[in-house]
């Protein structure tokens, strides 16, 4: 499931800068009454622009499928009277699903076991990870 995180909004607007470049460029013999040397200048900076944008969203799509984790807490019954608590976390690559013990709720907290799960999740994507 993909959450919405601050890198994904910013990625889904560079994308619709994009698409509304696209339809500037196409629209642009219409809005101006310049030469065609001035156009295709005009034109050209325009792509320049937008190939610049599609390399900035195509960055960050790394960086929000980090940001897109969460942890939880997984309870085990030992014994009768006594259970344990875990962290564990859960992402996807290639398609299947990867269900990862972070450790015990005794021995580290919620945020420590989010920056775990981050890095775990880096190494299993293949993705460079700065704390």
């Amino acid at each position: 499931m993909v959450h919405r995180t601050p890198t994904r909004d910013k990625n889904k607007q560079l994308l619709v800068e994009s698409q509304q470049l696209d339809q500037a460029i196409a629209n642009l013999p219409l809005l101006c009454d310049k030469t065609d040397i001035e156009l295709k200048i005009i034109q050209k900076q325009i792509e320049k622009d937008k190939s610049r944008i599609l390399a900035e969203a195509k960055a960050l799509k790394p960086v929000a499928r980090l940001e897109d984790i969460s942890v939880f807490k997984v309870k085990k019954q030992v014994r009768k009277n006594k259970s344990l608590l875990y962290w564990f976390s859960a992402w996807t690559v290639d398609g299947k699903t990867h269900n990862v013990y972070l450790g015990s709720c005794a021995s580290m907290d919620a945020e420590t076991a989010l920056k775990k799960a981050r890095k775990l999740k880096a190494e299993a994507l293949g993705i460079a990870f700065a704390d």
